[in-house]
């Protein structure tokens, strides 16, 4: 059953700790969610090889999970990790996603103690501040026992959240199974959609925030992600190192 799904049968590793997690239920219902999404005849990101990567990542090793919403629905720039922007190769390179800015800056300061705007971290970076290059810097977490998950794991393309139905039953499967499996792994929830995905789950080891996508310096905001009272980078740096 494996080879039917083009999502399963285009990976290269799955990772023995999730065999059984893909049970003969599950497989059926990625065939269904196959079915589903090829039916609409509409290009889809990312590619098939990409969608299900966190299969190839040991849970038993997993130490955080990032939960996004779903991926970047232009063409090319999916992942198929939750918040790497996969056409940057460069700090350098102009790009738009100001959740992946406010990160470099939450990482800035859990290290420098520091708030400084992304446009002058970006002038420190490899002088005062060692921060990996960000086409290595997901992976360099993956390596380290990092999941970022995105809760819808593909969209059509243009169209962001386009494909969250076909996914939403996947997924609660999914992060039940990894909540009962570890418990020790440190869950960053950013902004509602987060919260609300994992609101039934028994999590024992959280961090919530607002969502990075918006971060303001104002006294009514104490779980603001960047300006708030935990920096959730800070908080960790001592089980995963956020430079890379």
């Amino acid at each position: 059953m494996l080879k039917d799904s083009i999502f399963l049968n285009s990976l290269k590793n799955i990772d023995s700790s999730w065999r059984e997690f893909l049970n003969k239920d599950i497989i059926n219902l990625l065939l269904e969610i196959q079915k589903g999404i090829v039916e609409t005849e509409n290009e889809f990101t990312p590619s098939s090889d990409k969608v299900l990567r966190f299969l190839g990542s040991s849970l038993q090793e997993t130490k955080i999970i990032i939960l996004g919403q779903d991926p970047y629905p232009q063409k090319g720039v999916a992942t198929g990790r939750a918040f790497e922007v996969g056409t940057l190769q460069s700090w350098n390179d102009k790009f738009s996603n100001t959740s992946l800015k406010n990160m470099v800056r939450a990482i800035y300061h859990a290290y420098n103690d520091k708030y400084l705007k992304y446009s002058e971290i970006k002038k420190e970076i490899g002088l005062y501040f060692q921060l990996n290059t960000p086409n290595r810097l997901f992976a360099d977490w993956a390596k380290q026992g990092v999941l970022l998950l995105n809760t819808s794991f593909t969209c059509e393309i243009g169209k962001s959240n386009s494909h969250e139905k076909y996914w939403r039953e996947f997924t609660n499967q999914l992060l039940n199974y990894i909540a009962a499996k570890n418990k020790e792994i440190i869950w960053f929830l950013w902004g509602n959609n987060a919260k609300s995905i994992v609101s039934d789950i028994n999590i024992n080891k959280k961090i919530e925030s607002m969502h990075p996508m918006m971060c303001y310096q104002k006294t009514d905001r104490p779980n603001d992600f960047l300006f708030g009272k935990i920096n959730c980078f800070k908080e960790t740096k001592s089980i995963i190192n956020w430079l890379g």
